[in-house]
């Protein structure tokens, strides 16, 4: 029988607005997953790192930040790889996330490679742009108004063009 995947998600870096469940999750483990700037510290270990056992095993995913898609995506398949020898031997695995999981989250690209073989179960995060509501005291939408998620990276001619 194989372990879990836990993806969990952190928040958006303030160690006290992480769940409760991903808290009890993350003190468990004994064995994390997270990804760092390839060859530099991993922020999403940063948040969690009082939670962190100093027994568990950690697996590091390098991940290049750069323009080109394959080079992080390289970074995934191996983070990948690793983490299914641990789900093989029978052992839960929970990967950090910085934000949501789901939320443009570095998690999605495991769950592709992953969910398909084994147990995955996601638990959500504190968003950046609820926190940035928050702190703002600005409410994001209300009743019937809508609102419009656009990646940055876009290029301003498509971020100005959306309805």
């Amino acid at each position: 029988m194989s372990g879990i995947l836990y993806g969990v998600g952190l928040g958006p870096g303030d160690p006290d607005l992480i769940t409760l469940k991903a808290s009890r999750l993350i003190a468990g483990a004994r064995v994390i997953a997270y990804p760092s700037l390839a060859g530099g510290a991993s922020f999403a270990r940063a948040i969690a790192a009082d939670l962190i056992s100093p027994n568990a095993e950690e697996i590091v995913m390098d991940v290049p930040m750069t323009v080109e898609r394959e080079p992080a995506q390289a970074a995934y398949d191996i983070g990948a790889q690793k983490i299914a020898v641990v789900l093989d031997r029978g052992e839960d695995v929970v990967c950090l996330c910085e934000g949501d999981p789901f939320f443009y989250g570095s998690f999605m690209y495991l769950y592709a490679r992953l969910a398909v073989d084994y147990a995955v179960d996601v638990v959500p995060g504190v968003t950046s742009i609820t926190t940035c509501a928050a702190r703002a005291g600005m409410p994001l939408a209300a009743r019937n108004e809508r609102l419009t998620v656009l990646p940055g990276p876009l290029p301003a001619n498509e971020l100005r063009d959306q309805d």
